[in-house]
């Protein structure tokens, strides 16, 4: 059976995330290498995730102070 690769952008991005399988990463590489704007579309994708996994998620001082600050007065109602 001849197994055929529909060049789909999700693929792409299953690809950048490793979510495929090595069958698959084959047709997905031999598809980047002959097809420009899929390409293209990998190279952009790949630098937003590369931007987004260097995110760093934290609260700001002033929400950090404002926790503390309820926590230190918090009086349970009774």
């Amino acid at each position: 059976m001849i197994q055929t690769f529909t060049n789909t952008q999700d693929d792409v991005i299953r690809y950048l995330y490793n979510e495929t399988s090595n069958q698959e990463n084959e047709l997905i590489e031999g598809a980047l290498l002959h097809d420009g704007e899929l390409l293209d579309f990998y190279l952009d994708c790949a630098d937003i995730k590369l931007g987004l996994d260097q995110i760093q998620l934290s609260p700001s001082d002033k929400a950090i102070d404002k926790i503390l600050n309820f926590s230190r007065n918090y009086q349970p109602k009774n």
